[in-house]
């Protein structure tokens, strides 16, 4: 082998691991059960459709956040969503997210259209003109270029800039061979396609930090490339794949500190531990919410054909409006009921309190609708859920 200065400098970068925690295992088949749950979970298209717009939103406001980006989810919502634009002194927060968004909407659409994915060093190079596009950099940065400098981030110095071209070219053919091959091979079983995306995913993300190859931008790039192989897998679903930025930036000082210990401890085991742990926990939230719209689909069905036999009116019309306006969950007097929302206060203008207690009593004859000690009220929909298991402490 030559004799290259990063074999003094980072010893840690040896372009080899082989799990080995049991610990790990059970993770892993856990979050493979888990995206195959989810993959299979049948919804509505315009559900669907804003689950993938909200993971998005998540994962690139997370990516941008774990740089300094003081951005708020709604406000992250609102640029991405709904056309916002921040004042001036602000824009590069709002570009800094919309370069991520970008670059993760072109990763998802290649994922689903793509026949695979190989990595290569212009690949990385593209990322990070994303990222960076329209951003004010330090000088002597260029995006998409490697830095000539040595950089130090933080307590971490980066791997010599001369050898920067040599290790990531290296590094592009440990994860093709290693992981991302495999991970797309079908001839493969998907649970092992899946263990070899997890790993690649992780451990790219990881080398990639180490080397630091450019001047700017290491982080989000390297997070996604994460993104990229999870997503090209054929067996992660998208809302899947970008889950992992989330839990860095819920986490983010045990990230940094698990960062640390892989170069300084060559605990690489112990990073990958957090991160197949921190996907299953996003992987039950996911789930979580996916479910609850099917209970809500399932209820609204419910209701209609409760509905059926009575005779069209004002009186139906309210009825309806009524309950299925009220959250599951949450308990009404029957002032709240007439403001519930703005349809409601009309259908109840110039009524008396009776003709709520009457619409009430109504919906509790038709299972609909449950009166407690307190005289507050609220909707059955708890009855869609009969057989689900009794929530565990996970």
């Amino acid at each position: 082998m030559e004799d290259r200065r990063y074999l003094k400098t980072h010893p840690w970068i040896t372009f080899q691991y082989g799990p080995h925690l049991n610990q790990l295992w059970a993770k892993l088949g856990e979050a493979y059960s888990k995206c195959q749950h989810l993959a299979g979970i049948p919804i509505k298209p315009a559900i669907a459709q804003d689950l993938a717009s909200f993971v998005l939103t998540k994962g690139s406001l997370a990516t941008v956040a774990i740089e300094g980006n003081t951005l708020t989810e709604r406000e992250a919502q609102q640029i991405l969503n709904e056309g916002k634009q921040l004042p001036p002194s602000q824009d590069y927060l709002e570009q800094e997210i919309r370069n991520v968004a970008r670059a993760l909407d072109t990763i998802d659409n290649e994922g689903r259209g793509s026949p695979g994915f190989e990595l290569s060093a212009a690949w990385l190079k593209e990322q990070n003109i994303k990222v960076l596009d329209g951003l004010e950099v330090a000088n002597g940065v260029v995006p998409g270029e490697y830095t000539t400098q040595s950089l130090v981030v933080g307590s971490y110095r980066a791997a010599p800039p001369e050898d920067v071209p040599y290790l990531v070219d290296r590094l592009c053919d440990w994860l093709n061979e290693s992981f991302i091959k495999p991970s797309q091979d079908p001839d493969l079983s998907e649970d092992v396609r899946f263990y070899h995306a997890f790993f690649g995913a992780v451990i790219g993300h990881l080398y990639s930090v180490w080397i630091h190859p450019f001047g700017d931008g290491n982080g989000r790039t390297a997070r996604l490339l994460e993104v990229a192989i999870l997503a090209h897998s054929g067996v992660v679903p998208w809302v899947a794949s970008n889950l992992l930025s989330d839990h860095y930036n819920r986490t983010r000082t045990r990230y940094y500190q698990k960062l640390a210990a892989a170069s300084q401890k060559n605990d690489i085991d112990g990073l990958v531990q957090y991160a197949a742990e921190g996907l299953v926990d996003m992987l039950r939230e996911q789930i979580d919410r996916v479910r609850s719209h099917q209970v809500l689909i399932a209820w609204e069905s419910y209701v209609h054909e409760r509905f059926h036999g009575e005779p069209a009116g004002k009186a139906k019309e309210r009825r309806l409006k009524m309950v299925l306006t009220m959250e599951t969950g949450k308990r009404y007097t029957q002032a709240d009921i007439r403001h519930l929302n703005i349809e409601l206060a009309e259908l109840y203008a110039g009524h008396e309190t009776r003709i709520i207690t009457r619409d009430l009593r109504a919906l509790e004859a038709l299972g609909l609708v449950r009166m407690h000690e307190n005289k507050t009220w609220s909707s059955n929909a708890e009855i869609m859920s009969a057989f689900m298991p009794i929530p565990q402490k996970l």
